[in-house]
């Protein structure tokens, strides 16, 4: 009588179907993708918070923040879609306040979130904005 060591081919498939059952039911249970729009959420909160930095320097250097135009030539953080984000202000020449915005996927919005529809950014219910300090 032979002795078998090792597993057949058919154990080894059973084997191998369960455990991608079991990996299939994981990843839909954890839902990646909710995790990937938050984790985008929360680095475009983050880019607001660099951008605002830049603005508040900006005015301490001319006593003003910069004109859309001028907005435009700095150099500040892209949305993570690869998109840029709004920047509005309340005067076309000499801004004294201003918004700088971003679409978020996921809601609710963080509560330093606010409009900045006064200045002329877009304001939808998935838009967080944040405006001068003062």
């Amino acid at each position: 009588m032979n002795k078998r060591n090792g597993f057949t081919l058919v154990e080894l498939l059973v084997v191998v179907g369960i455990l991608g059952i079991l990996s299939g039911l994981v990843i839909v249970t954890l839902n990646p993708s909710q995790y990937f729009k938050q984790g985008r959420d929360s680095r475009r909160l983050s880019d607001l918070g660099k951008i605002q930095a830049t603005l508040e320097l900006s005015f301490a250097d001319n006593n003003r923040y910069p004109t859309v135009a001028e907005f435009a030539t700095l150099t500040v953080p892209t949305d993570p879609d690869g998109g840029s984000y709004e920047y509005c202000v309340d005067d076309a020449t000499t801004p004294m306040n201003y918004g700088i915005c971003a679409t978020m996927e996921t809601t609710p919005l963080p509560s330093d979130c606010t409009s900045a529809a006064a200045y002329g950014c877009s304001s939808t219910a998935e838009t967080c904005c944040l405006t001068n300090p003062f």
